[in-house]
């Protein structure tokens, strides 16, 4: 979807729904790792992706396992480095959460490179460890070959005791964690054959477990570290090799967004969408947003190193919407209380976090969940029909997105300011307006409202 440039003006004009309605699986979450007796959010969402949680594949197969999942080189349960894969489906299971278990890292017992240290370049329980960046030899016939004719045993008995353990607990799996990313899929010993092969290994063992489980392709990112692969080259190279294995392969694709300005994931989604759309493997397959935040650990602070809660607050609001208007399947955070990292949450009332958790559970919510819980009633059940317009003003952009509810009875448009300071905005015939404290003022005709960067909701009754 191509952005509209022209700002439509009136009710007469909007276009018909064209596309479903927000799910309650449009909002993920990452969460704790059990670590420390965290409380469950109590914030809504509909997914809950693994990557956070000490879970990788390298954590829970730490010798030679083979098929069965009953296998003591297993650790479902509580691992050797306190991840409890276990605990974190069935708790899923039991507040209605759907799982997303994200396959990557190669134990280093199952490397072709196992001293490679461009994996994550540290020993570590809690990182990558050497050699998980690095495929197996069994992947090829002649190891090294990077043809992707080999039995692959190694990885298809891995996914097949996962898959056989859990069966219908998990409903999405998604093939590898950001694949591009050095630390996770060393460009210089990884070929897409091999990538593509290992996909359709992940597919079968999954399917023949769960005939309903969604499987996504191994995910693309633009990732930073030295080293990495290009964004473009490697997702049309990855696609590409998938058609070998036919329109089935994937039942989806997914990115990673960490844009310093979440505007920048609507050009990202843009490209994937076009790359996608070149390759029968991936024409017409949903999008979803594994993971997104704002990149870096400092960044969106004050000058004194707290966090910036209204920079924060707006950038959750606007990539939210975005990834929404773009048509884009879910949206997962990094994440719950993930901290110092776009956290909704805390133990105590550090950085401003002083709202007293829900339900009497444990901790403070910091202002960032209210900014969530606001922007998932408004975007629950809405319906965008084209993707956001944008407008050029005083050296920044005003955009505009359109949607609708309850088969078109309600309009509704987000519009904010991506430049330095407020504009001044004339919300056209909208009647109301809202802001993300949750303050209502009623619109007259030709007025004109202040905008910045966190979006504002207009209405239309």
């Amino acid at each position: 979807m191509k952005r509209v440039l022209i700002v439509f003006l009136f009710s007469s004009l909007w276009i018909q729904p064209c596309v479903g309605q927000l799910q309650e699986s449009y909002f993920g979450l990452h969460q704790n790792k059990y670590m420390k007796g965290e409380p469950w959010p109590t914030v809504p969402f509909g997914i809950r992706r693994t990557v956070s949680d000490l879970v990788k594949w390298s954590d829970l197969e730490t010798c030679p396992g083979g098929p069965d999942p009953g296998n003591p080189c297993y650790h479902w349960g509580k691992n050797p480095i306190g991840g409890d894969l276990d605990k974190i489906v069935n708790d899923s299971n039991e507040h209605g959460v759907d799982v997303m278990f994200t396959i990557y890292s190669v134990p280093p017992w199952a490397s072709s490179r196992p001293d490679d240290r461009e994996c994550g370049g540290q020993k570590s329980a809690r990182l990558e460890v050497f050699g998980s960046c690095d495929p197996p030899p069994d992947v090829d016939a002649v190891a090294g070959s990077g043809q992707g004719d080999g039995s692959d045993k190694t990885f298809k008995d891995f996914v097949t005791a996962a898959a056989t353990r859990y069966g219908k607990k998990i409903k999405y799996w998604e093939m590898w964690n950001e694949a591009p990313n050095i630390r996770f899929g060393n460009p210089d010993y990884w070929t897409f054959k091999q990538w593509a092969r290992m996909t359709k290994d992940f597919h079968d063992a999954v399917k023949a477990a769960n005939p309903d489980a969604i499987v996504l392709a191994a995910n693309t990112c633009k990732c930073p570290p030295p080293g990495s692969a290009k964004f473009r080259p490697w997702t049309e190279g990855y696609f590409s090799a998938l058609d070998k294995y036919g329109p089935a392969i994937v039942d989806a694709v997914s990115y990673h967004g960490y844009r310093l300005r979440p505007e920048e994931d609507a050009e990202l989604i843009e490209d994937l969408r076009q790359i996608a759309d070149q390759h029968s493997s991936t024409r017409g397959k949903p999008i979803y947003d594994t993971e997104d935040a704002w990149p870096g650990r400092d960044r969106l602070q004050k000058a004194d190193g707290t966090p910036d809660w209204e920079a924060q607050s707006g950038w959750l609001a606007r990539s939210m919407i975005l990834n929404a208007a773009e048509g884009v399947k879910s949206y997962i955070l990094f994440g719950w209380d993930l901290k110092p990292k776009s956290k909704l949450w805390d133990y105590d009332k550090s950085d401003g976090c002083t709202t007293p958790n829900k339900e009497g559970q444990a901790g403070y919510l910091c202002p960032t969940a209210l900014a969530y819980e606001q922007f998932h009633d408004w975007l629950l059940g809405a319906v965008f029909d084209r993707s956001c317009s944008t407008a050029n003003r005083d050296g920044g952009t005003i955009w505009t997105c359109d949607f609708s509810k309850n088969n078109g009875a309600y309009h509704g448009r987000f519009v904010w300011y991506d430049g330095s300071g407020s504009v001044s905005y004339s919300p056209d015939r909208f009647t109301a307006s809202r802001d993300l404290e949750g303050n209502s003022m009623p619109l007259k005709t030709k007025s004109s409202i202040p905008i910045g960067n966190k979006p504002v909701l207009l209405e239309m009754k």
